[in-house]
């Protein structure tokens, strides 16, 4: 009898390392394509972000880490692609748990859909992100942004007579507040570990 409650004692604890270290090795790939994208480094980032979809845990953040090296390397339609298969995958995963990454996708949605011109969507998806974190002034700035965009557009007939030169200081702005919000995501993203018993990228 203690021969079998032994064995089945030291499967339990295989069984929970075995499970530990596969959770693990999708966080550690997870955290090693955000170095690399970070650093420009797309194709390797790339690689490990496809290794790391392997990992259920793991998918949802590996999608939207392709979206933002996509929307890095001006693949916008792909960057879009992406983040919408993250927020798919995020449907089976608690709210409260994900709610960083929800934000993420929303907020950079709406920038890909402001680069591309489509401010009614770029407001869409800052209110989005809004509605899962009020307190993000990145998203509030973009959002207001977003509106005197459409209705500079509205007002100027659908046309872009607004000047090349004010494109292009919001295109440097927008620039700024996104690698701004990268910087700070990549800081705190490991921040909550300690509060739950579940991984958060």
């Amino acid at each position: 009898m203690r021969k079998k409650t032994a064995s089945f004692c030291l499967w339990c604890i295989l069984s929970l390392l075995i499970c530990g270290c596969s959770r693990m090795t999708g966080k550690l790939l997870i955290m090693e394509a955000n170095f690399q994208n970070a650093r420009g480094m797309y194709t390797k980032a790339i690689s490990s972000y496809m290794k790391a979809r392997a990992y259920a845990e793991a998918a949802p953040y590996s999608e939207f880490g392709l979206g933002s090296v996509y929307f890095a390397l001006g693949e916008e339609k792909a960057a879009l692609d992406r983040f919408a298969a993250a927020e798919t995958m995020l449907e089976s995963f608690s709210p409260a748990l994900s709610r960083e990454l929800r934000y993420r996708i929303h907020y950079n949605t709406g920038v890909v859909l402001f680069s591309e011109g489509d401010f009614s969507g770029a407001i869409d998806y800052f209110r989005k992100a809004l509605k899962v974190d009020g307190g993000k002034k990145e998203a509030k700035r973009n959002l207001e942004l977003s509106i005197r965009s459409l209705a500079r557009e509205d007002t100027a007939g659908g046309g872009r007579s607004g000047g090349e030169s004010e494109n292009e200081s919001m295109s440097a702005l927008f620039e700024y507040i996104r690698q701004k919000e990268f910087n700070q995501w990549k800081s705190r993203e490991w921040q909550k570990e300690e509060d739950t018993d579940e991984l958060d990228y």
